[in-house]
């Protein structure tokens, strides 16, 4: 019973996680990646949401500087996802919380 309820909930997680992977950003800005300059209410709900349910974020850049990096844990096995700064990384945010709500 445990097995097929942990796998319902694995599936679940591996829709969710596709869905995020195949989430098209939308471009509305160009510059550099800069988390000083995003909604900071919009950043702390999207902790808090990811945060609710067991996990958590990593935020940071890429090695170059060039783009946003999100690390998400708790939602099986941890992944990384990167913006462009020409994206919306408050649009994205915003999908992070739709889908953990």
């Amino acid at each position: 019973m445990n097995d097929r309820l942990q796998d319902r909930k694995d599936d679940k997680r591996k829709a969710q996680q596709e869905k995020r992977q195949r989430r098209v950003h939308s471009s509305t800005t160009a510059g550099i990646a800069e988390w000083g300059s995003v909604d900071g209410e919009l950043l702390a709900r999207a902790v808090s949401v990811v945060a609710r349910m067991g996990g958590a974020l990593r935020l940071g850049y890429t090695r170059d500087g060039g783009a946003y990096a999100v690390g998400i844990y708790g939602d099986g096995e941890p992944f990384t996802e990167y913006i462009p700064p020409s994206d919306s990384v408050e649009d994205y945010l915003k999908g992070v919380i739709e889908d953990y709500e």
